[in-house]
């Protein structure tokens, strides 16, 4: 287990930014709920008022500004990977943030 990742190591990766509690239920809910995130793919909007979800206006902004084949890359990362690797698309979405 040598090669596994700490949580340390990732906190180190993950830029430091201020994050709406919003935006951490959005990927919380990306990285468990794999019909949500093809919602997320191809209705952002729709996926974040059906599932209660309230971003801050910036964010809001930037997800509106995103194009389906951004969305659906950062979704379709997501899928490939096991729970184990959940922090590599996490960390994909705060650095195109």
């Amino acid at each position: 287990m040598a090669d596994q990742v700490t949580e340390q190591q990732v906190q180190e990766m993950v830029p430091q930014r201020d994050l709406s509690p919003g935006f951490q239920a959005m990927i919380g809910r990306m990285i468990a709920d794999p019909d949500f995130r093809k919602q997320m793919a191809t209705d952002p909007e729709g996926a974040l008022k059906a599932a209660n979800i309230q971003l801050s206006a910036p964010e809001m902004e930037r997800m509106r500004s995103m194009t389906p084949e951004d969305r659906q890359k950062l979704t379709q990362e997501l899928d490939a990977r096991d729970s184990k690797a959940w922090w590599v698309v996490i960390w994909r979405w705060f650095s195109w943030w």
